[in-house]
């Protein structure tokens, strides 16, 4: 696109510049000690709530809420990632950090982040369970 004004403006557009290079592709893969520990974090959640309720009433709603929660919290990310296209290997990866769609992260800041709803999800199981317990001989 070019506008051209007359002298009296002295204003001329051209087409705009492109970047002098792409974006590097980023890498969402997590490491596996830390998928290993979503997938504890999981299994406590149903493991906790399998014993406070003896797969009694329930049970099914409180599952159906779990895998409702457990596809979207890894279900989006994992579509995101494969349609994001070609990636770098793993090991192109910089050491001590992993990159995020905030930006690259130290090793610990990138656990709370991917690790705060699971804790909170098992800590709430727990709440749960002790409540129902209580309430509930």
């Amino acid at each position: 696109m070019k506008l051209e004004f007359t002298s009296e403006i002295d204003t001329m557009v051209g087409p705009p510049r492109r970047a002098a290079r792409p974006a590097p592709q980023l890498i969402f893969d997590l490491p596996r000690p830390l998928l290993r520990q979503l997938l504890a974090a999981g299994l406590g959640y149903l493991v906790v709530m399998g014993f406070a309720f003896r797969a009694g009433v329930g049970i099914g709603l409180i599952f159906a809420i779990f895998a409702t929660v457990f596809v979207a919290y890894y279900g989006l990310p994992l579509v995101m990632a494969r349609s994001s296209g070609a990636r770098r290997a793993a090991d192109a990866r910089p050491v001590g950090s992993i990159e995020t769609a905030s930006g690259p992260l130290s090793h610990g800041a990138a656990w709370a982040q991917v690790m705060t709803v699971p804790l909170l999800m098992l800590g709430w199981a727990i709440v749960v369970a002790v409540l129902h317990a209580r309430l509930f001989p």
